[in-house]
């Protein structure tokens, strides 16, 4: 079945709704959502909370079988148990029940085995291990199926997941914020508050959502940032990635605190307080090995074009499972991504603050805009490559 009904889109709404609750948690799984509709009513409603645990389907199925309020009402009504309210329903999730035995069972056989007659989805998982066979299996047993219901609003939804598995890269999120006269800095090795704190806040929340954070080594030397989500209530903190293949942040932990007391100050990047991995030449990892409790190095071999070193940081996060990335800075290190095309969404925090003089912000090319949002007089502007859906 190809066509939805009206009523279709409403509850697979809701399911989207609840997809997002996985944000920040879920990855590297990708954001699901399901809601379990029985005579015009929902009696379930699920999500998936995080790796390795349950699935929406499976949370949306036990909220009905542990007979929660909603369900509970309509048993009343009926005289009917939970089910036999199931084999009366149709289950909504937003994306293709898996059908592979991975940390949990397949869920297209759950929903079989719970005798759901019908089942409405909004994406097909584009994950080989399932890629139809979750919806085959529905079908086999002789479910009901209803497909791509929603799927364009699935797809946006699901965007970092399916990336991961039709570009074998993480998504890659640009940031950076300017003033109204396009820079981002005063002079080199002097950090600059553009921004209030309202985004300052705004971009913790954005650090929760992602699995890892980049700056280059200027940034990591001159900023000292801690580059977590301590502004935000977050369940975890992301991975901190950053680079030293001209070994100078190696020079500046061996520099002599008598010599050079800034050395004295300790980079938050090698606190231990989250995890962190430091790419550096291949034939220097040993160098790093005092430090080797608080940082995972990894060596970029020599072979590696320089133009190629992007995409060698990327396939070795992806081999990680790390879904998404944000780009912090530094500007070189930002259109680097840029011209090399290895980005999928910029967001840019604009103050009608100016300088004067300073360093210019990275130059987007032709983008299309997706959000301009205001927050007290300063903006955020969300771009897309135009060549992306």
């Amino acid at each position: 079945m190809q066509n939805a009904f009206p009523v279709d889109e409403a509850y697979m709404r809701r399911a989207l709704a609840l997809a997002r609750e996985g944000l920040g948690a879920a990855s590297p799984n990708p954001m699901v959502g399901c809601v379990i509709v029985c005579r015009d009513r929902i009696i379930g409603e699920g999500f998936h909370h995080r790796c390795g645990e349950a699935h929406a389907e499976v949370n949306a199925i036990n909220a009905v079988l542990n007979e929660c309020a909603a369900t509970r009402a309509l048993m009343r009504e009926t005289g009917l148990d939970a089910r036999a309210l199931l084999r009366e329903s149709t289950l909504y999730v937003t994306l293709e029940p898996c059908a592979h035995y991975g940390k949990t069972p397949p869920c297209a056989e759950k929903i079989v085995e719970m005798k759901i007659p019908r089942v409405a989805v909004c994406c097909t998982d584009p994950n080989p291990k399932v890629n139809g066979g979750g919806i085959a299996i529905l079908k086999e047993a002789g479910v009901e199926v209803a497909e791509h219901i929603l799927e364009k609003e699935g797809r946006e939804l699901g965007r970092r997941f399916f990336l991961n598995m039709e570009r074998k890269r993480p998504y890659v999120i640009l940031k950076w914020a300017q003033t109204a006269d396009g820079l981002i800095t005063d002079r080199k090795g002097q950090p600059y508050a553009i921004t209030g704190p309202l985004l300052n806040a705004l971009n913790h929340a954005y650090r929760a959502q992602e699995d890892a954070i980049m700056v280059g080594t200027d940034t990591l030397l001159s900023d000292n940032p801690m580059l977590n989500a301590r502004r935000y209530a977050a369940s975890r903190q992301p991975l901190r990635i950053s680079l030293d293949l001209h070994g100078r942040i190696l020079d500046f932990l061996r520099q002599d605190a008598a010599e050079a007391p800034a050395a004295r100050i300790p980079l938050h990047f090698l606190d231990g307080t989250q995890p962190s991995l430091l790419f550096v030449r291949e034939e220097s990892v040993q160098d790093y090995a005092p430090w080797k409790e608080n940082v995972e190095v990894v060596g970029v071999p020599a072979t590696v074009p320089p133009l190629d070193r992007l995409s060698f940081y990327l396939q070795v996060l992806h081999e990680r499972h790390i879904g998404s990335l944000i780009v912090e800075g530094g500007a070189e290190l930002l259109q680097s991504f840029i011209t090399q095309n290895l980005w999928d969404e910029a967001r840019v925090f604009s103050s009608p603050k100016t300088l004067g003089t300073g360093y210019a912000a990275p130059h987007l090319p032709a983008v299309k805009t997706v959000e301009n949002r205001e927050y007290a007089g300063e903006w955020v502007h969300v771009f897309k490559p135009v060549d992306r859906k």
